[in-house]
């Protein structure tokens, strides 16, 4: 913990630990998008299938 000049502490972490934090946070962020991608796939091949 560090205080900074107005009196109030903060947790100092490590570039390993804040690196660590970002991919994680990255990984969930490209999952999301290649569930959305895979949803809008199978949408847009339901739709041609039915709208022939």
């Amino acid at each position: 913990m560090r205080q900074n000049s107005n009196g109030k502490t903060r947790d100092i972490i490590s570039m390993e630990e804040y690196l660590k934090k970002r991919q994680a946070i990255k990984r969930k962020e490209n999952a999301g998008r290649a569930d959305l991608n895979t949803g809008l796939m199978t949408a847009l091949k339901l739709a041609e299938l039915l709208y022939v």
